[in-house]
């Protein structure tokens, strides 16, 4: 299984205070049961990192970069001009969308590399057309 991991999903593994943590945990338990690729960007990697660091803590922040350094579930994808460029030209076409241009930069990503489910709690994934895991 090769699913891409939101900035929502992220959080909501991370802080137990998030309303999708019980959610997000159970989902996660099924990684240690099937073989399971873990992508982001490092978009997501910069935001959830952000957002550890000032909703919950430094370091839970620390927890994660080491998580995504060492694991070797994780996949790291670096955003290239190009994708950057037609992540760009989404977000441009699609003001009637309240996506986010980090989230046009994960559609994007998402289909140069051809993966179709998302564990993310923002319905934009599916908004664009992807499934959506939990």
């Amino acid at each position: 299984m090769r699913l891409f991991l939101d900035t929502s999903a992220w959080f909501a593994l991370n802080s137990r205070r998030d309303q999708f943590h019980r959610r997000s945990l159970s989902l996660a338990r099924r990684f240690r049961i099937e073989p399971v690729a873990l992508y982001l960007t490092d978009y997501i990697l910069d935001e959830t990192v952000t957002l550890l660091r000032l909703k919950v803590s430094h370091s839970q922040a620390v927890a994660f970069l080491d998580l995504v350094k060492k694991s070797p579930q994780v996949v790291l994808g670096h955003v290239s001009p190009e994708m950057l460029e037609s992540a760009e030209k989404l977000f441009r076409r699609h003001r009637d969308k309240r996506w986010s241009f980090t989230d046009c930069v994960s559609f994007v990503y998402m289909d140069k590399l051809g993966l179709e489910e998302a564990f993310s709690f923002d319905d934009n994934f599916q908004q664009y057309g992807k499934r959506m895991a939990p």
